[in-house]
């Protein structure tokens, strides 16, 4: 946005890390060399509900809907432009919040003199491109961004817990009201967010949906702001820019060093630095990452991209906005610009996952985040796998050997622990089995259902290169 007006046994090792507020872990570097679970700053283990509840509460100062399902848990507030202002992991928040705002509520301006924009924090979506909607503030006789939203429970808890906001409608500046459906799982910190747009007006309009996620810049009470707060996206190879990403604000040359890239040209590692600054990229693999990487945890959105459609802001798909005035940064998404005829309407999906683990973050998948993808390596004892991710959901991650068809090879050579709030370090060594063509890592719930693959890596050209004898 910019404001007008992250076979040898496995050993398993836990590491106490401190709590939200405290320093960085001693040895944490060298900690990540060794094959482990690290523990989460949490004072007790948290464990997955069976069901979803969602209820109405205060939340400072306001009237609030909580979901919960004992892994994580989401606050939404409808009188503020239905912003999501919690998203935690535990008791540990992923979203920045301005206390100055807490519990307030304010007017439509009556006139371009009144108008001022209320940086209440947490998640809202605005239409896109930025200087065709004029705002923040919200342009006169409009209300999307301040306005009071309606509000419905429409699912009270169960497997799925699920809430939907409704803007006013705004049918002479943008023409749309929108629609923001929350939906809570059962056993997962998977929570998934829809906007839909609703051109309520008497002409065909063309929006792009906005979501803008404003994530903490200071990870400790004692600093204003911490490079260690990042954010990762990956750089498209075949980008329109040379780099993969540009800038589209920066005040001076010193706010530029917030941006590195990785891994030869492949990531975009953003380090907060409390300068005003913004880049966009056509990133075209659908996830951006914000990680805590004094305490380790990692929020990661995913969503859909449209390598044929058109994109605001010279085809971002994503953008980054990094601020030298609160000590927050923003995960913006985007999606292709639809044209709406009359009663039309769209909607664009994001899915939020949490986890516990250390930047970079280098890729995702539905199931786990991944610091260090799953690799192979031939040793004189067979094949050494080793790999480093954060998972999104309880239960157990079970190697496999996959055959040519990608069918299961016999049982799994091995069942491990897995939650949310412990980063796991893998280094096993394998005896490679007749017919296998690949290794996949898998998370099954507790009660052996499946959930999704972490990661596989295909093995046959690596049997090849282990020594004989």
């Amino acid at each position: 946005m910019i404001r007008w007006a992250r076979t040898l046994p496995l050993i398993f090792a836990v590491v106490v890390m401190a709590g939200c507020g405290g320093g960085l872990s001693p040895s944490r570097q060298s900690s990540r060399r060794q094959p482990s679970i690290r523990g989460s700053s949490f004072p007790q283990e948290l464990a997955a509900a069976s069901r979803v509840t969602v209820e109405e509460d205060d939340y400072k100062g306001w009237q609030a809907l909580y979901m919960r399902n004992g892994l994580v848990t989401v606050v939404a507030v409808p009188a503020i432009g239905g912003r999501i202002m919690e998203y935690k992991l535990g008791n540990h928040p992923f979203l920045w919040t301005n206390p100055v705002e807490y519990g307030k509520t304010y007017e439509p301006p009556e006139s371009e003199d009144d108008r001022q924009w209320h940086n209440f924090g947490g998640y809202k979506a605005w239409p896109a491109p930025q200087e065709q909607w004029g705002g923040p503030p919200d342009p006169l006789g409009s209300e999307l961004d301040g306005g009071e939203w309606s509000f419905e429970i429409t699912n009270r808890g169960g497997p799925i817990g699920e809430i939907k906001l409704v803007s006013p409608l705004d049918e002479n500046v943008t023409g749309l009201q929108i629609t923001r459906r929350v939906q809570m799982f059962a056993g997962t910190t998977r929570v998934l967010v829809t906007e839909t747009f609703n051109n309520v007006s008497d002409q065909p309009i063309t929006w792009s949906v906005w979501g803008l996620a404003q994530v903490p810049g200071s990870l400790t009470d004692r600093d204003k702001f911490n490079e260690e707060a990042r954010i990762y996206l990956p750089l498209n190879p075949d980008s329109r820019d040379p780099n993969g990403f540009w800038y589209l604000s920066a005040k001076k040359d010193e706010a530029k060093q917030q941006f590195e890239v990785l891994d030869e040209g492949k990531l975009m590692q953003v380090s907060y630095r409390y300068e005003n600054a913004k880049i966009g990229a056509d990133s075209a693999a659908g996830w951006i990452a914000y990680v805590d990487d004094i305490h380790e945890y990692a929020f990661v959105q995913r969503f859909g991209v449209s390598r044929l459609a058109d994109y605001p802001d010279k085809g971002a798909t994503v953008e980054v906005w990094t601020s030298g005035e609160d000590s927050y940064m923003e995960m913006e998404v985007l999606s292709p610009q639809y044209t709406l005829q009359p009663d039309e309407q769209k909607s664009f999906e994001q899915e939020w996952y949490a986890t516990s683990l250390a930047g970079p973050i280098r890729d995702t998948s539905e199931v786990a985040a991944i610091r260090e993808p799953l690799g192979l390596e031939s040793v004189e004892a067979g094949l050494r796998l080793t790999g480093e991710f954060g998972v999104f959901a309880p239960g157990k991650v079970e190697i496999v050997l996959l055959d040519q068809g990608g069918e299961q090879i016999g049982e799994a050579i091995t069942s491990l622990a897995a939650k949310p709030t412990r980063a796991m370090v893998l280094d096993r060594t394998l005896s490679p089995e007749p017919g296998a063509a690949a290794i996949s890592l898998r998370l099954v719930s507790e009660r052996d259902a499946p959930i999704g693959e972490v990661a596989r890596v295909p093995l046959a050209a690596k049997i090849a290169q282990i020594p004989e004898g």
